[in-house]
């Protein structure tokens, strides 16, 4: 019988749940977000069909000349920055009540960001019921 000197029998384990990595932190700025929010190209459509409204919302963010692995990297961002998204979601739902013409109830939608020749193009699609006299309260 030999006796090493090295670790005993153990049982195999599988990965766990989270790996540690060096990881880099980004924090969104909302004042520039803002600003480029408020000088974007926004263009509907949509249309009323039994009683639900169904549109789309393109909305184009003019942003500075930058190298192409830059802009990847602010559509990175702006797709998980919650302030970007919101903003996003309230220009289409805005966009969808005025050419509704009746208040929007809850709604359904779907965010897409891509490159655009100007910078980045975010397209809202809205699907919502609209605020009848049966929905209101007596």
């Amino acid at each position: 019988m030999s006796t090493r000197g090295g670790p005993g029998l153990r049982k195999a384990r599988g990965p766990g749940f989270f790996l540690r990595e060096n990881l880099t932190r980004l924090r969104s700025d909302d004042a520039a977000w803002r600003e480029v929010f408020a000088r974007a190209d926004v263009v509907s459509e949509g249309a009323v069909s039994g009683g639900d409204w169904f549109g789309s919302t393109s909305i184009i963010l003019n942003l500075p000349e930058m190298p192409a692995e830059d802009l990847a990297m602010v559509r990175a961002v702006a797709s998980r920055c919650l302030h970007v998204r919101l903003r996003a979601l309230r220009i289409a739902r805005r966009e969808a009540q005025s050419r509704a013409g009746a208040s929007l109830l809850p709604s359904q939608c779907e965010i897409r960001f891509d490159d655009d020749s100007r910078g980045l193009r975010i397209d809202v699609d809205v699907q919502a019921s609209l605020l009848t006299k049966r929905h209101a309260r007596v």
